[in-house]
């Protein structure tokens, strides 16, 4: 069982969170449970993950706050991690990083699917083990939200000013440029401990006495500016007004401005009868068609298929991100429904639309719990594809 956005951050409540916390403040969860996250992430995992996987930079990365570390320390010519060297720079002090690591282990793909349900962004894992009095980055802000997850060990963490609130990309921190600002709050995380860090807020940690593991979960949200961005581009397909080009020699000392500025206003104007239904749903699209498959076990899946009966109990994975859409007959074509999930569009008859739909948002159901216009056989033939495709299992 995967743990779920709202386990992550209980006692508070998801509302509580969005309403007081998302994108305004930091929020400091203590729980007193050491063994809270231990069900997502161990040391032994990294230890697996780093001797036997054959990871590559930047899947591993090794860093020192007061010592300059490069790829050549610890990785092979080939850009493959040499597991001895990352260890020994390890025992020397040094912070072990695995990015991503959600795509080599199930546990973590599938805590990043439940929250990437909640966000309708992309969600990904940075990993950090740290040993003893040890600090991997000096203080900086990073370029998305982040919920950290203390695993094992303690950190103390220090949170100073936000410099730049809720940075774009090409607003990367610089510490030339960025001044760190005055301490603000200081805090220990212990196992169990939870930390939310909204983007712009500027804080560095360092361990404690205990080595220190913990999982930075990144939160990738689209923006406000993105969807102005995508209307200007759909606005310029159908309109040349947007599609010609600047002035010549616009870059030259004394040009006039003034009919720029005038077909400045113009083009405004127009962005101003935008509509923002179609740019959410190219996002929307975008999203879907992006989440690759989580479905582990699914060899065993398919070779069950032939159990399939009127009592077999089944349900639908956890986590399916899906978009039905209904589309109406047109000519000699029928009507149907398109479900889209996991990178891929299923077509299907109108009449399948209320089995089909019930069956992949139900945990668990029967042949006769089945809603629809379907009589079983259909229902049965229905059932077998979408275990095949991985968005139904076998529940019992």
């Amino acid at each position: 069982m995967s743990m779920s956005f709202d386990q992550a951050i209980a006692p508070v409540t998801a509302q509580d969170f969005f309403d007081h916390s998302f994108e305004k403040k930091h929020l400091v969860i203590r729980r007193g449970q050491a063994d809270y996250y231990s069900s997502l992430l161990s040391s032994s995992d990294i230890d697996w993950a780093v001797s036997t996987l054959g990871l590559s930079v930047p899947e591993v990365n090794v860093v020192q706050a007061d010592r300059e570390i490069t790829a050549a320390d610890f990785a092979y010519g080939s850009g493959f991690v040499d597991p001895v060297a990352v260890n020994q720079l390890f025992a020397e002090g040094a912070t072990v990083i695995m990015s991503n690591l959600q795509e080599r282990l199930p546990k973590l793909a599938m805590f990043c699917r439940e929250l990437e349900k909640v966000f309708s962004a992309r969600v990904q894992t940075n990993i950090y083990m740290t040993p003893a009095h040890s600090q991997g980055f000096k203080a900086h802000y990073d370029g998305h939200d982040v919920l950290v997850l203390q695993v094992e060990g303690t950190k103390e963490w220090r949170i100073y000013d936000t410099p730049v609130h809720l940075p774009l990309e090409e607003q990367a921190f610089n510490p030339r440029d960025v001044p760190i600002g005055e301490l603000t709050d200081s805090f220990v995380l212990e196992p169990g401990d939870m930390v939310y860090v909204p983007r712009g807020l500027t804080h560095d940690a360092v361990s404690t006495d205990q080595t220190s593991l913990h999982i930075t979960t990144g939160l990738m949200m689209r923006s406000w500016a993105d969807v102005m961005v995508e209307a200007v581009r759909m606005l310029a397909l159908n309109d040349a007004d947007f599609r010609e080009g600047l002035p010549p020699g616009y870059a030259n000392d004394g040009f006039d401005s003034t009919g720029a500025e005038a077909k400045f206003a113009r083009l405004l104007d127009k962005l101003s009868g935008a509509t923002l239904e179609p740019v959410l749903n190219e996002f929307r699209e975008d999203f879907i068609a992006t989440r690759l498959p989580r479905a582990h076990g699914q060899m065993d899946q398919v070779a069950r298929l032939d159990s399939l009966g009127p009592n077999s109990v089944l349900g639908a994975r956890r986590t399916l991100i899906f978009r039905l859409a209904d589309i109406p007959a047109k000519g000699d074509q029928p009507a149907s429904v398109a479900l889209s999930c996991q990178g891929a569009v299923i077509t299907l008859p109108a009449q399948a639309r209320d089995a089909l739909a019930f069956a992949v948002s139900t945990p668990r159901f029967t042949l006769a719990d089945m809603p629809g216009d379907l009589d079983d056989a259909g229902k049965t033939v229905l059932l077998r594809r979408l275990v095949r495709e991985g968005l139904v299992m076998f529940a019992g």
